[in-house]
């Protein structure tokens, strides 16, 4: 049995198998083969498939028999080439396409290199899963970074999604710019609560009012002050010194059981050192088409033109020039031709703001300190009365109103200053100023004049939001009005490069764009540097003009104008601190940069003694309008709350509070240690400079009354700055400078009570009232007005009726229309004649306007006969 199964098996196996050890042959250079290996039982499977075993041995093709031994195969014979492995782990492209086999080289394979061609291997698995998986975690983060800056910018409803949103994915990190730096913590609280931590620094009830406005005249005249206002700082400073000066330290916060003098001290208006409580009437009757003489006159536009207009270009200076010449020619010549009674009331205007210039500096060619009064009635006679007021507004109407804007600015009635440019606001987005003009008919040199008007609405509506911490809804994403070139005028027509960007809209918004801050958004800020693209240097190579000033003038407006909304409005009351904070490092990097792309020619910390005087009024307005915009910004994060205790690291509100007061210590040293006022108000924005003045002398005050937490070893420096401010205050000769000063003088000395600082060095109310270099030339002898001098300087609140002294006869001051014995004059003042065509209206900021009001000599025909 066991042999039947041997045998089946040997069978099975193919036959004899082949011994293991057979001889070799003799040494000729060959081996034998190895054994040869078959399929088990091929042949024989098949046979025993027909039934029968096959004895017969398979044949050659000619039929002789397949010889039974081994077949020598000759060895391969040593030499240089190269063994690899008949697989590799990834064939190259190359031979991947000519379908050859690779031998998995790197970097270059044998093949390709033979070839001579590029030669690249493709990614493998892992390594394209690792870069798929590192390009999602990248989107990630940008889009989570997306969710944070839209958590800062949106308001409450939108933020409080956002927030949900980030804490469902845990995704609560802080991508800001400022994540160097720790996040405040205010009291205790986590800076993700909402906002009570807004009651830091400024902030404090922002969504409340805590007095009746309407009680008295007083408050009226006041009215509400928000918090970007000095006014609600000098409130809290009050607060501060008058713990102080009873030896103890903190805010004497207001208590409900408080009694109503004392809250009468605290108030508002009380602490108010601007002029709205005052009257700016003058007696009737008011003889509206009067006009100064003629030497008079050309000083008074003179004045404007050389302090006002290069940085409020309201009206076309060319244009203006020559409507004014053909005006005071026209009249002497006694040709009974006269303009209408709103170009006449622009007139009356700058003279206005010329004469209370000129009565800052007690100009010689200059008569009453009253006389701006009496042009600013004129100006309302002719364009403000109730007719005028229902009338639909026209481009002169909105000059009017910006110029009676800019002029109670300039004297202080900061309350009706602010009511008459929400006017003008209305009245120019009325006539769609605010927009881009694509109208084809309309000349490129008139839609610049136009774009200029309204960013002077603008800068001033904006200016006197500051200052009375109230919004302007208006002014956020309301505007699309490109920005002005930075070009005067005359260079407008004659200057190759100022007209090629005129011309062409596309070319100017994109080089614009390209170096105006204000324009930055975060995806250009997250890859920032600190060079310049080669489409900025063409700004960089213009020569320091006004146009070159007035248009980062502009631009800086637009990014203080986001601190407003983004930090001081009332929808961040609901914000958590973190999320303020992150708006205030935003708007922090934006100053920086519209600092970075400032001109060289025009940086303010640089003065030579070769600057020109126009060019060291650029400088010191782009000087005061920056630090007075960063002290804006910081404000908030000046606090004692946040004091850096046992030498730990700075937290954000820290920093800031340190860039505030470097604003405001930088502020003060752009004025000389003496007060020279006439210096002060000749080069610097005068109209503005009592108040950004203030805005620094009332933070450092602020940090004294914390007892210089955030630098102590500065608290001598700091001492000095508040007593340099309080005798510029002294010396400067306006009435609210004076009240400003009483209000310093107060708190510095109740600060000076407690923290034992020396007030021997400040003046008191027994000085000589100015500097003898403050206003050097004497008064104008056929205009005596000494005694009203002192009464305007002196001037108390409950002195009503004295901007109505003023001489009752006019006719030996003013040359009047109705002197002139000419009855077609006369007749044209009184009985103003409507043009030729009342459908076609001219455009007050072209040349129609001469054509339209003023004839040409040769022209027979008169405007009196219709």
């Amino acid at each position: 049995m066991t042999s039947k199964k041997q045998k089946k098996a040997h069978s099975l196996s193919g036959g004899d198998e082949a011994p293991r050890n057979e001889a070799t042959p003799e040494r000729s250079g060959l081996h034998s083969a190895p054994p040869a290996t078959q399929r088990p039982g091929r042949f024989n499977l098949s046979s025993e498939a027909g039934g029968r075993a096959s004895n017969s041995a398979p044949a050659l093709g000619d039929g002789s028999p397949f010889p039974t031994s081994k077949v020598a195969i000759p060895r391969q014979p040593p030499g240089p080439t190269q063994r690899y492995s008949r697989r590799v782990p990834r064939a190259c492209e190359s031979c991947r396409q000519r379908k050859t086999k690779c031998s998995g080289d790197t970097p270059v394979c044998r093949q390709c290199r033979e070839l001579r061609v590029a030669c690249q291997y493709p990614m493998g698995w892992r390594e394209k899963m690792k870069q798929d998986v590192d390009r999602l975690a990248g989107e990630v983060q940008e889009y989570e970074k997306f969710l944070h800056d839209l958590r800062s910018a949106a308001e409450s409803t939108t933020a409080h999604w956002v927030k949900v949103l980030l804490e469902k994915y845990d995704l609560k990190g802080d991508v800001h710019d400022n994540s160097s730096l720790p996040p405040t913590s205010q009291n205790g609280l986590d800076g993700n609560q909402a906002s009570p931590l807004s009651s830091i620094g400024s902030l404090d009830a922002i969504d409340r009012v805590d007095e009746d406005h309407n009680r008295t005249e007083n408050s009226r005249a006041t009215g509400y002050m928000g918090k970007s206002s000095e006014i609600t700082w000098i409130q809290r400073l009050q607060r501060e010194a008058e713990q102080r000066s009873h030896g103890k330290c903190g805010s004497l916060e207001p208590r409900p059981d408080e009694d109503q003098e004392t809250k009468e001290k605290f108030s508002l208006h009380v602490l108010n050192y601007h002029l709205d409580d005052l009257s700016i009437s003058v007696p009737e009757p008011v003889q509206e088409y009067s006009m100064p003489p003629r030497d008079e006159a050309d000083h008074l536009l003179a004045t404007y033109l050389e302090t006002v207009h290069p940085f409020f270009p309201i009206v076309s200076k060319p244009l203006f020039n020559a409507q004014f010449r053909s005006f005071f020619e026209s009249s002497t010549q006694f040709r009974g031709i006269r303009p209408g009674d709103k170009w006449l009331a622009i007139l009356n205007m700058i003279f206005a703001i010329a004469a209370k210039h000129a009565d800052l500096t007690n100009a010689q060619w200059h008569g009453s300190g009253t006389e701006h009064l009496v042009y600013l009635a004129r100006a309302r006679r002719l364009s403000m009365s109730s007719q005028d007021l229902f009338s639909h507004p026209d481009l002169q109407q909105v000059q009017v109103e910006g110029l009676i804007a800019f002029y109670l600015l300039s004297t202080n009635q900061i309350n009706r200053a602010w009511r008459i440019s929400a006017l003008a606001v209305r009245s120019a987005i009325t006539l769609g100023l605010n927009l881009r003009n694509n109208n084809s008919i309309t000349p490129n040199v008139s839609k610049e004049s136009r774009y200029k008007v309204w960013w002077c609405i603008y800068s001033l509506e904006h200016m006197l939001g500051i200052m009375t911490g109230r919004p302007s809804s208006t002014l956020d994403g309301g505007s699309a009005t490109p920005l002005p070139l930075p070009f005067d005028e005359d260079q407008l027509k004659t200057d190759p490069t100022a007209m090629e960007m005129l011309n062409n809209p596309q070319l100017r918004d994109s080089r614009i764009r390209n170096v105006m801050a204000s324009s930055w958004d975060r995806a250009q800020g997250a890859t920032r540097d600190n060079t310049l693209p080669s489409d900025q240097y063409w700004v960089k190579g213009l020569p320091a003009t006004f146009g070159v000033c007035y248009l980062y003038y502009c631009d800086l407006t637009v990014i203080t104008q986001e601190v407003l909304h983004k930090v001081y409005s009332t929808h961040c009351v609901l914000l958590p601190w973190a999320d303020i904070e992150s708006r205030i490092d935003e708007l922090r990097a934006r100053f920086d940069l519209w600092r970075s792309n400032l001109p060289s020619s025009l940086e303010f910390t640089e003065r030579t003694d070769y600057d020109s005087p126009d060019l060291l009024r650029c400088k010191l307005l782009l000087g005061f309008h920056y630090y007075s915009s960063r002290i804006t910004l910081g404000r908030p994060c000046l606090c004692r709350r946040d004091a850096r205790q046992n030498g730990s690291s700075p937290t954000f509100s820290h920093t800031m509070a340190l860039i505030t007061l470097d604003s405001a210590t930088c502020m003060i040293n752009l004025i000389s240690d003496e007060p020279n006022v006439l210096q002060l108000y000749e080069m610097c924005p005068w109209w503005c400079i009592l108040r950004q003045l203030m805005q620094a002398a009332v933070v450092i005050l602020l940090e004294l009354s914390f007892g210089s937490v955030h630098i102590p070893e500065n608290e001598p420096k700091f001492v000095r700055l508040a007593k340099k401010c309080i005798r510029w205050f002294f010396a400067m000769p306006e009435p609210s400078a004076q009240r400003a000063w009483r209000l310093c003088d107060s708190i510095f000395r109740k600060l000076a009570q407690g923290m034992k600082y020396n007030t021997n060095d400040i003046p008191h109310h027994s000085s000589p009232r100015y500097h003898p270099s403050s206003l050097s030339a004497p008064p104008m002898a056929s205009h005596p007005s000494s005694e009203i001098t002192q009464d305007y300087f002196n001037l108390q609140p409950e002195d009503m009726a004295l901007f109505g002294s003023h001489p009752a006869a006019e006719a030996p001051l003013w040359t009047s229309f109705l002197s002139h014995p000419t009855t077609g004059l006369t007749s044209s003042v009184q009985d103003p004649v409507a043009p030729a065509d009342p459908y076609l209206p001219y455009d007050p900021l072209g040349d129609d306007f001469i054509r339209a009001f003023f004839a040409a000599p040769g022209d027979s025909s008169s405007r009196d006969n219709p």
